[in-house]
């Protein structure tokens, strides 16, 4: 059984990343960008997750990082990722 995945909806340049673990469903907003930055995914701060998403503080990066690192495989497996307080930016090198 597998638990942790992600769904997407895409709405031309902007969407969502769904997160699903068991019960739980988060829901970050995306837009795609230009240039180097291929896309900027929305996460609440770290003053702000527990009361936006109910998610204890403690499990905030584990599941950032399986974000930033699932959605890197699914829809841009040239990218690398950066991970800032309020946005995981998808990166890509433009001189390839």
């Amino acid at each position: 059984m597998v638990s942790k995945q992600l769904e997407y909806i895409d709405n031309g340049r902007e969407g969502y990343v769904i997160y699903r673990d068991g019960d739980i469903k988060l829901k970050f907003l995306y837009e795609l960008a230009a240039g180097r930055y291929v896309a900027l995914i929305y996460i609440p701060t770290a003053e702000s997750w527990f009361e936006k998403t109910g998610i204890p503080i403690n499990n905030r990066h584990q599941i950032i990082e399986f974000i930033a690192c699932q959605v890197v495989k699914d829809r841009a497996p040239n990218a690398t990722y950066e991970l800032y307080d309020d946005c995981i930016s998808l990166l890509q090198e433009t001189d390839r």
